[in-house]
């Protein structure tokens, strides 16, 4: 098994958790993505290629490569002189926007363009010399790599989705426009040759099907963190409300940190997680200038393999996800599960994936928007009281929610693709 990834795949939840449950049930496993901060490494081979020689689709035919070094060449001289720099920047900006508009009539061109990104082909180049029974695409961004590698080196593809990416960002007029037909085009054509099709959430497998008339259902494997024995943890003095995930944009930070104004006096929020320094920089510029500064604790990210443990320090998990998509109404994050392992009460956005399943095992409260009053009088509704139930709702919950039981269906999907691939080659 080839497990493709766009991410630092050390640091991967779901990607990690992929090729630790295929090991562990004997298969032979190797990953490829791309290097990132460090952290313990699996049983299995993690393969990242570091830098990147070359702007262009690999694998030049050899009767252009001497042509190819010559304009590079005087492109690269070209690019010295300073209104040559800006002229050229014009000319690029120009033939990006060409390309993406040109998606629109032509959605082929769109695996063309494709290989002109400089990270796919620094995951192809990783490849190089490997072969697997089975290619793993995870999200639609490596589906054409899976794809070529499969006809180049052998064996099938399968393809795992952590997003609804044709939704991911429709609230932005920009990414509609121009986003969108690439990911459309890339997805529709990788999707339809993918051997299994797998998907986080119900909402996100039914969406799939619709959109590219596949003849079956995506099997949905959640998210979850493998199963760790905790006690309870009763509520003490202060109430620790804990995000923790990439700290980003649009996932409801900013209302988040405004309410901890109307929060009472025994709750604190802590954010954990990677960000941009500019943006986290302005998260804490805000906390500061709401008077808060002292009751949103940053704190600095951890290995994923400590997720769950270091989460079992606070008493509610918490995620106010705005409802303004597709993608953000199916989703059903990590953080979801490991705040249900770490026995904590949660505290999430009323969206149907995520209550749903809060409801139906009493994990906690939702939130019914994201305005900041809202948040505050959800999160003021929780008693010390209320949060221990939900605590050890949590820890039963756990025993259920838990990658050990979930991952058996990756596991089954596999094995029986493997047994149908031998039986054709037979």
């Amino acid at each position: 098994m080839g497990i493709l990834s766009l991410s630092d795949i050390a640091n991967d939840p779901r990607v990690r958790r992929q090729g630790d449950a295929l090991h562990q049930a004997g298969w032979s496993v190797f990953g490829v993505g791309l290097p990132g901060r460090p952290a313990p490494q699996p049983a299995w081979k993690i393969f990242t290629e570091p830098e990147l020689s070359y702007d262009a689709e690999p694998q030049v035919p050899s009767s252009g490569a001497r042509l190819a070094g010559m304009i590079r060449r005087v492109r690269s001289r070209f690019k010295r002189v300073p209104l040559a720099r800006k002229l050229w920047s014009v000319v690029r900006a120009a033939k990006r926007l060409a390309d993406l508009l040109a998606i629109w009539w032509r959605p082929e061109h769109a695996q063309r363009l494709y290989w002109t990104w400089p990270e796919p082909l620094q995951l192809y180049r990783a490849c190089q010399g490997r072969t697997a029974d089975i290619w793993l695409a995870n999200d639609w961004i490596t589906l054409p790599l899976a794809a070529r590698l499969a006809r180049e080196c052998g064996g099938v593809y399968v393809y795992d989705t952590h997003e609804l990416a044709l939704h991911e960002y429709s609230e932005r007029l920009q990414w509609r426009l121009f986003k969108r037909p690439v990911i459309a085009a890339i997805e529709r054509a990788g999707i339809q040759g993918a051997r299994h099709v797998s998907a986080v959430s119900n909402g996100i497998a039914a969406t799939l099907k619709a959109e590219y008339g596949l003849a079956q259902l995506p099997t949905v494997i959640r998210n979850m963190p493998s199963y760790q024995e905790a006690t309870f943890q009763p509520v003490g003095s202060s109430i620790k409300v804990l995000y923790h995930g990439i700290l980003v944009p649009n996932r409801g930070l900013e209302e988040a940190i405004e309410s901890v104004r109307s929060w009472r006096s025994d709750l604190c929020l802590t954010l954990r997680g990677p960000g941009n320094a500019a943006y986290l920089d302005a998260l804490r510029a805000r906390a500061d200038a709401l008077g808060v500064g002292d009751r949103v604790i940053f704190a600095a990210p951890v290995a994923m393999t400590d997720l769950v443990s270091e989460a079992r320090r606070f008493d509610v998990g918490f995620f106010a996800l705005p409802g303004h998509s597709r993608h953000n109404r199916y989703a059903l994050p990590n953080k979801f599960f490991e705040y249900v392992m770490a026995g904590l009460a949660l505290c999430v956005s009323d969206l149907p994936e995520m209550s749903a399943l809060l409801k139906e095992h009493d994990l906690g409260v939702v939130i019914p928007d994201t305005c900041p009053d809202t948040i505050a009088a959800t999160v003021n509704a929780l008693t010390p009281a209320s949060i221990e139930g939900y605590k050890r709702n949590a820890l039963r919950a756990a025993q259920e929610l838990n990658w050990d039981c979930e991952s058996r269906k990756l596991i089954s999907a596999y094995d029986a693709l493997v047994d149908d691939v031998r039986r054709m080659e037979v």
